[in-house]
């Protein structure tokens, strides 16, 4: 699984300091997020997506599946 939470936060303008703020959890774990090196927790992923206004499943995307 993927976590689009930069991509969608470059979109909307936010920098990483605002959203961190917004979404109550440290500027450098929203940047591990970002870098795909942390795994937030349900809780944590609606926060961003509620910081950002945008739906949870636009935060995300499955990788695929390579045989």
């Amino acid at each position: 699984m993927k976590y689009l939470v930069g991509d969608t936060r470059y979109e909307k303008g936010v920098s990483l300091r605002c959203l961190a703020q917004r979404a109550r959890i440290t500027r450098s774990y929203l940047q591990r997020i970002e870098a795909g090196e942390a795994r937030p927790s349900l809780e944590i992923m609606v926060r961003i997506a509620n910081a950002l206004e945008s739906p949870l499943e636009a935060l995300y995307r499955e990788e695929e599946c390579r045989d």
